[in-house]
Formats: structure tokens, sequence, C-alpha cells
């Protein structure tokens, strides 16, 4: 592990997932974490969450984290070990410290930097912008909960279910129409990183969230409840 600080949480008690939803917020966001395996959606729900939420409250404008604007830049390796280090399916992939900042921040009710220090954006996008403050933010990643001080930010964590054979088609799909990649290297990539790690953190995190979504299908009755979850807990103090 390149962050000494990952530290894998023990599941929540029910007594402690109710004190974390019923918390007082005082000036600052309410966090909503959402996890699940590679494809399974992550990102499309959370995006319908946001739309969702600001069509029916457009004074919330929700902040939306990913994880993967978050992957190390590897710079602390040398040149020519990188390609063989890379890996975007494995929790060192993460840079945590910068997603732990931002989260912290964001949660405090304060303004972050954004791209983070280390991060592989960060790289591909020199310019800093600022975002938050914000009384809400969605984060969202597969392997989110797999840090312990992470994961005690977040107030209430779901976990996107979906099929494994879905996920591949989904990741085969997504590769060829949007990355550029033919059919031969998404499934070289997939053999190489996906396979070996994905499944291995899909049921260990399922175990340590609060809901869990069926998303083998767009599932809008579970955009539209948890997005009335998340009015009712902001309206209150």
């Amino acid at each position: 592990m390149i962050d000494e600080g990952l530290v894998a949480p023990a599941p929540p008690a029910a007594r402690e997932v109710h004190e974390r939803w019923s918390r007082t917020r005082g000036s600052g966001a309410l966090v909503v974490g959402i996890c699940g395996g590679t494809s399974s959606g992550k990102t499309t729900f959370a995006r319908a969450l946001v739309e969702r939420l600001t069509a029916m409250d457009p004074g919330i404008a929700p902040v939306l984290l990913r994880q993967d604007e978050y992957f190390q830049d590897y710079l602390h390796l040398p040149e020519d070990g990188r390609a063989a280090a890379r890996t975007a399916n494995r929790p060192d992939a993460i840079a945590w410290p910068s997603l732990r900042d931002a989260l912290g921040c964001l949660r405090a009710g304060q303004a972050v930097a954004f791209p983070g220090r280390g991060t592989g954006l960060a790289q591909r996008q020199p310019e800093v912008r600022t975002i938050g403050p914000t009384p809400l933010v969605i984060v969202e990643g597969h392997v989110l909960y797999v840090d312990a001080p992470v994961q005690a930010m977040i107030d209430l964590k779901a976990f996107l279910e979906c099929d494994v054979e879905e996920r591949v088609v989904r990741r085969i799909r997504r590769d060829t129409t949007t990355s550029g990649r033919t059919i031969e290297q998404s499934l070289e990539w997939y053999v190489r990183d996906v396979q070996p790690n994905n499944q291995h953190y899909v049921e260990w995190q399922r175990r340590q969230a609060d809901l869990v979504i069926p998303h083998d299908r767009p599932n809008p009755v579970a955009t539209d409840m948890l997005a009335d979850a998340i009015l009712a807990r902001l309206a209150r103090p």
C-alpha cells in the first residue's frame, strides 16, 4: 500500500448508522456515498440523483465528487516503472490524502481546491478551480468504502448491486465506444487489472453499506426515494 493510513473499517452497527444519519449538521454538509463494482452505474446513478435533487430544490447545488478524479499521478515512481504499477482497481490507485482533505473540508462547510495535489487529474488539467461550500456532497467510487477515514465522513453509504455478467458487458461497451479501446485491449485490461482486483472488493464493500440498491437496469424509483430522504434530512437542523 502506498498510503500506510489506509485501514479497513469494520461493518457498522445499526446504532452507528442511525447516529450518523441523525447527527446535527450545523453549518456543515451532508455526505452521501455511492459505491459498487466496476460498471455498476455509479456515475449514472449519482448524476441522476443530482439532477433529481436540483429539480426538487434548485437551491441545494450539491457537489458531486468522483473517486476516479482522485487517481494517483504515480510521479513518486521512476518513469519507466509507472506503466507496470498503474492500476485502477486496487485501493492504492487512489490519492487518499487528497480525497480525505476534500471530503473533510466540504463536510465542515468549507470550499476546496480541485483537482487535489498528487492526483492524475492534476497532470491532465493543471488549472485549479474552487468547489463548494455546499449543504450536500455526493461522492461515488468503486473502492470508496475501503478507507476508514473516508467512510467515517459519509453519513449514508449506498451500494449499487449489479450482476457481474451485466457489468462485464457494460465495461467492454464503454471501453470500445468512449475510451477508444479495441475489444482486445479492453479484454487485456480486464484480465490484467479488473478481474483479479474488483471482485475481491465488491462483496466486502456491500457489507459496509447502509443501503443496497438494485441497478441491473435504470432504477428511477430508488433515485426518487433517496432524493426524498436526503431532502427530508436536509430540512432538519
